[in-house]
């Protein structure tokens, strides 16, 4: 095995089991790894820190999973975290058939992600080292999960372009998904796997779950809707009626078909840049009882935190002014890099320019199938808010 040597002092994060360790730490190379190979990472004393995934061509220049010297990083040892993260999430089982059965470094295989949909397993291979593992993660699930009918890659987004990887989508195992359908808390949705990411954010399963109680009775804006999973669970606690915002026209389709699979009406729909439908519906003095804001990732880098921290204030700022009086706004930031405090100070500077008063009911997380490493900060990345409007 190939070893790399840090520079002296650069080694206490990843002696502290944190798992990224960035070029500027590295001193030297013995060898010549190869993009996703598994080396051997020692001090500047030589004392063995850990074994990971190498990349040449990304910032993120070595990716950490095994701090025990004497573990063989092979077969058995990928089986054995594919089977840890399995036992986790048999206790989701009762509430759902959807569900991330593999997160990435917190489960301990650094770019595997991997979300369960019913019978039908979407992997993504957002690292040079999980890309080389596509065969064997593939074969040991389809050993692993029971009843599965087929596993579908769709590696894409901002982490393989990190890593200087090209997207790569389709059929990895078993048979094509079609027609897939899930049961989440008692709702039911129909996906489309070739949609945003694995197809389903299962990561707001509970505050899904959580918040639709406070909407009991009231008219529902659902901003970034997607498969109208707030809608829908709004609904089925007793909302008087919701309304749907997306930018995408399929999900907006998605949506509606959702509502009408658990037997409700169509809803009223906006098609559009949130940014700027928000600010439209003021003008016409529209209103509603409760908004959901579950905008997409705004910080990719941290060059783009404060830009998105002014956007997610906006968002904000526009939605509580279209809160009934007693009425609620859940906010959600995705964005790993726009942490709690900063989130927290951003809704307070929206509520004060709101000239309204603003109580935080709930702090809202991201489902347990996403589970945080405490060596590892950065896998805590959805952080939300259920907030009374006065």
């Amino acid at each position: 095995m190939k070893t790399i040597t840090l520079f002296p002092g650069r080694e206490k994060l990843a002696l502290n089991r944190h798992p990224w360790v960035f070029s500027g730490a590295i001193a030297r190379l013995e060898g010549q790894p190869a993009s996703g190979e598994v080396v051997s990472v020692q001090t500047a004393e030589g004392k063995f820190v850990a074994y990971g995934q190498f990349n040449a061509t990304s910032k993120i220049r070595l990716r950490l999973m095994e701090w025990n010297q004497g573990s063989e990083v092979d077969e058995l040892w990928y089986r054995q975290r594919l089977e840890e993260a399995w036992a986790l999430r048999q206790s989701l089982v009762a509430r759902t058939s959807a569900m991330r059965v593999f997160y990435s470094e917190s489960d301990g295989i650094p770019g595997l992600i991997a979300d369960l949909f019913g019978p039908y397993l979407v992997v993504q291979f957002l690292t040079s080292g999980a890309d080389r593992l596509r065969e064997l993660i593939t074969a040991l699930y389809s050993r692993l999960v029971p009843g599965l009918k087929g596993i579908v890659e769709k590696s894409d987004g901002d982490g393989r372009r990190m890593e200087g990887l090209p997207e790569v989508k389709g059929l990895l195992w078993g048979e094509a998904p079609a027609g897939v359908e899930i049961v989440e808390h008692g709702a039911k949705f129909a996906l489309d796997l070739s949609s945003q990411k694995t197809g389903f954010y299962t990561d707001q399963r509970d505050n899904r779950a959580l918040v639709s109680p406070f909407f009991a009775g009231r008219s529902v804006l659902d901003a970034f809707t997607f498969t109208g999973g707030f809608a829908v669970h709004a609904l089925k606690s007793g909302a008087s009626s919701v309304s749907l915002l997306d930018s995408s026209a399929d999900a907006l389709a998605l949506a509606q078909s959702n509502l009408a699979l658990n037997g409700f009406g169509p809803a009223e729909a906006f098609e559009g840049d949130a940014f700027q439908v928000l600010r439209d519906l003021k003008k016409q003095g529209r209103t509603w009882g409760a908004i959901v804001l579950d905008p997409p990732k705004l910080a990719s880098s941290r060059d783009h935190v404060e830009k998105a921290l002014r956007g997610y204030k906006d968002l904000n700022l526009q939605a509580l002014k279209l809160v009934d009086s007693g009425g609620f706004l859940a906010s959600f930031s995705c964005s790993g890099l726009v942490d709690h405090n900063a989130f927290r100070e951003m809704i307070a500077f929206a509520a004060k320019d709101s000239g309204r008063r603003v109580d935080v009911v709930r702090q809202l997380h991201q489902a347990p199938c996403h589970p945080i490493r405490t060596s590892f900060p950065e896998s805590e990345y959805l952080k939300g808010v259920l907030l009374r409007v006065l």
